[in-house]
């Protein structure tokens, strides 16, 4: 388990997070500002203890941070590190077209520019080199095998073929190397999740189709000029105002079929999606059931919902290969 020094501008936040959520998953632990930074601490002090305990900084470059003269002096006290320690710890991650420092081009960047789970496989390379096999794995002895996996994580990353149907193919592959946690995970995910599901196993639904939400009984004006016409000015809002707006996480429930040919047409820098509920939808003892309650989640939540079940995906095929070499997954 490596610990990771997300460095990062403001308005890449929504970015950290994720990345900071998926490098947990994979038993890392991330140092993230508004995870570690607590009410009334020095923020200066916290964050210097952070990147000198930390094993790598990972530094998000996007025009916004290339900018930011705080995010420059946070990695670049690492890169000093790496230089007298002649080990690498500063990990350049790329996320929108920039000017890259000059001290960072001689380095290699993950590259999620295109496509998230590509990024998030290149990163694993260099924090985690070796991928652990699942417990319950045979080995594979047909290297036919190692190319049909190979052949479809291709599929999944070009983002060609409907991720539905790349579940299909994961299953066929399940099947042969005799695999049942992936055979289930294919299962699920082509099956949907239905509330009576959830309700009967809730211990099995998986964070990866969670999304953040907010619930209130207030009704946000969309048309407020104080929003800026960007729906993070909206998200910051009501993750300040805790009385009347109550944070959770909503569980995005169907099958990856269905979520694929329901994705709103709503820019997501511009526009939220709004879900009308009752109060007996929340709190099915209460007294007062019909009370109008309104839940708000980003316009882009379905499409990362997707992004997540992609990279889960990605990582579960990789996990069957018995070595990861770079040409054969052929990225």
């Amino acid at each position: 388990m490596a610990k990771i020094f997300i460095s990062h501008s403001s308005k890449d936040k929504e970015f950290a997070r994720k990345l900071s959520s998926d490098l947990s998953e994979l038993g890392h632990n991330p140092w993230l500002d508004e995870w570690k930074i607590k009410v009334g601490e020095c923020i200066p002090s916290r964050i210097e203890h952070g990147i000198s305990t930390t094993d790598y900084v990972v530094i998000i470059l996007s025009p916004s941070s290339v900018k930011s003269g705080w995010v420059d002096r946070e990695w670049k006290t690492k890169y000093w590190e790496e230089i007298e320690r002649k080990k690498t710890l500063v990990l350049p991650v790329l996320i929108e077209d920039c000017e890259i420092p000059p001290l960072l081009k001689t380095k290699k960047y993950a590259d999620f520019r295109k496509n998230y789970s590509i990024g998030l496989v290149e990163l694993m390379g260099t924090i985690s080199p070796v991928i652990k096999k699942v417990p319950e794995l045979e080995e594979i002895r047909s290297t036919s095998y190692s190319s049909d996996i190979s052949a479809l994580l291709g599929k999944i990353q070009s983002r060609v073929v409907p991720l539905s149907k790349c579940i299909t193919e994961s299953l066929e592959i399940a099947h042969k190397v005799n695999n049942p946690s992936l055979e289930r995970f294919c299962r699920n995910e082509l099956a949907g999740w239905t509330k009576e599901k959830v309700d009967k196993y809730p211990d099995d639904y998986p964070t990866y189709r969670q999304v953040e939400a907010f619930i209130s009984a207030s009704k946000i004006n969309l048309q407020y000029f104080g929003w800026g016409g960007i729906s993070s000015n909206i998200f910051d809002y009501m993750r300040s105002d805790k009385e009347n707006f109550i944070p959770t996480k909503l569980p995005i429930p169907g099958s990856v079929s269905i979520i694929e040919s329901n994705i709103p047409n709503i820019d997501p820098q511009k526009g939220i999606l709004t879900k009308d509920a009752r109060l007996k939808d929340l709190l099915p003892d209460t007294n007062t059931p019909d009370i109008p309650m309104f839940i708000y989640l980003r316009a882009d939540s379905y499409i990362n919902v997707l992004e997540s079940i992609r990279t889960e995906l990605t990582k579960r095929l990789l996990d069957l290969l018995p070595k990861i070499k770079n040409e054969e997954i052929n990225l």
